[in-house]
């Protein structure tokens, strides 16, 4: 990695405004449900990714667009609050933002989401450089297309880590996965591109692909990683979970943090699943969202160090 960057992460993908409401279990059809808690939060899996590694003290930027609307003045402004560069999060007039409506669980923490896509255009070729993306470590991406695309082929030739969050079927990000170095994805990944085969298959088919580090995120179950030293599985930490919303890209923002310090696959993992567990403690995907400090902390007191 380029130790001069000015930049530690860059990243290319989604920013939403969330509504989060706290519930007794999921609704049904024609019955009136009071919510216990309610939360506005901006979210996304590269946006919160970013502020998490960001928290921990990470040097980010995001490649992103909103809408013209109060949804992405909003998104800006949690951002921007949350010291993540916005100088590449741009406005195009006349079209809506992403937002999410986020149903918990408040037995379990699970949640289902419910979205109004953005309408704008992905970000093209001609808005941003190759200089731009290679003035950082890391990209992070979350999906394909035409940019994402170009700009993982850039950081790739550059020595740059690349790392993929998959909000996608296999099919859709097959043609971006030989230059993606560390693909991070969860177990529905897995379970659509192979169903019926456990996830350790996905993880060495990922590794056949050219990746350096593979990792298969599991849940409370916790994950799978693949690299030169082999196969191996990692516990969760075991919290009381409020909200599971965003532990994915907690996830995410704490492993590039750890790849950012140059520590072995052990210790980037345990860091990124604790990082990942604080978070379900509280509502919303970034709440939660520790420093340092307060993770080392974590790990010493959780008899898992």
């Amino acid at each position: 990695m380029n130790s001069d960057a000015p930049f530690d992460i860059i990243g290319m993908g989604s920013c939403t405004w969330d509504h989060l409401l706290m519930i007794p279990h999921m609704p049904e059809y024609g019955v009136n449900m009071r919510a216990s808690q309610y939360l506005n939060q901006s979210g996304g899996l590269v946006a919160s990714a970013l502020v998490a590694a960001t928290r921990l003290g990470a040097k980010t930027k995001i490649i992103a667009r909103i809408g013209d609307d109060e949804e992405g003045e909003f998104i800006h402004r949690e951002l921007e609050r949350d010291k993540v560069d916005t100088s590449k999060l741009l406005v195009e007039a006349r079209t809506h933002s992403h937002v999410s409506t986020v149903l918990v669980d408040s037995n379990t923490g699970e949640r289902t989401i419910i979205s109004r896509w953005a309408t704008g255009s992905p970000i093209g070729l001609h808005e941003f450089t190759r200089e731009e993306i290679t003035s950082a470590k890391i990209l992070l991406i979350d999906n394909i297309t035409e940019g994402t695309l170009q700009a993982a082929k850039w950081a790739n030739e550059a020595g740059m880590i690349v790392i993929f969050d998959p909000a996608c079927t296999f099919d859709t990000a097959k043609e971006l996965l030989p230059w993606v170095t560390v693909p991070i994805v969860p177990e529905q990944f897995a379970n659509q591109w192979l169903p019926n085969q456990p996830v350790e298959e996905t993880a060495l088919a990922l590794r056949g692909l050219g990746s350096l580090i593979a990792i298969v995120t599991l849940g409370e179950r916790g994950c799978v990683v693949c690299s030169s030293e082999g196969m191996q599985t990692y516990p969760a930490f075991p919290v009381d979970v409020v909200d599971t919303t965003g532990a994915g890209d907690a996830f995410h923002g704490a492993f590039m943090y750890g790849l950012l310090q140059d520590w072995n696959i052990q210790r980037m993992t345990k860091f990124a699943s604790a990082v990942g567990a604080m978070n379900c403690r509280f509502l919303g995907g970034r709440i939660g969202l520790p420093t340092r400090r307060e993770v080392d902390n974590f790990i010493a007191n959780s008899g898992m160090d």
